[in-house]
């Protein structure tokens, strides 16, 4: 596997799941009551991603797009060069998909079943709170430690025409556990 490979689908679990630093340009608007989860207005939300990412050895940009249905999925799909998609991340109330389409591979888990999702509290409420209230700001920095994420958000619509069921995945790609996808990935 290459390493623009494995930076492609470290970004992609990087976006999902950093939680260090967050810097944005406007502050997230105010729930008019304390403690209750309101719907917002608008249910579907659909946006392209410019993802800029910073090591000491590389920087690189990918494009991707970002899905979210209210309540349902949060699905980003990475796209470099604009080509083909090479990476899949899919979030649902129930489960978690990542699918790596150029080594033909995939993790399915429950929330519960990612250690790093588990201690640091990410479930899907969390992460749809994050990206709700976020993906409406133009510009997202997020710093992971052995990268820096500046993500770009733009041609925000309310696009209902995809389809929020998870992913099927061909019989052609291989079920990797976890823990071996992050052990390929500490590789490179």
């Amino acid at each position: 596997m290459n390493i623009r490979t494995f930076i492609i689908i470290v970004t992609v679990a990087a976006v999902m799941s950093a939680c260090k630093t967050t810097k944005y340009s406007e502050s997230a608007p105010k729930k008019p009551v304390a403690g209750a989860e309101i719907a917002p207005k608008v249910t579907n939300v659909t946006a392209k991603l410019d993802v800029n990412v910073k090591t000491l050895k590389d920087d690189i940009t990918v494009d991707g797009r970002l899905y979210m249905r209210y309540n349902e999925m949060i699905r980003i799909t990475v796209v470099p060069f604009g080509l083909m998609e090479a990476a899949r991340l899919e979030f649902t109330p129930q489960e978690v998909l990542l699918i790596d389409k150029i080594n033909k591979q995939y993790v399915r888990a429950k929330y519960e079943e990612v250690n790093f999702m588990q201690s640091n509290n990410i479930n899907f409420q969390a992460l749809q709170k994050r990206f709700w209230d976020e993906y409406q700001k133009k510009n997202i920095t997020l710093d992971v430690g052995a990268a820096v994420l500046n993500i770009k958000v733009s041609r925000i619509d309310n696009d209902d025409s995809w389809n929020a069921n998870m992913s099927s995945v061909s019989s052609k790609y291989k079920a990797v556990s976890v823990a071996e996808l992050i052990e390929q990935l500490a590789r490179f």
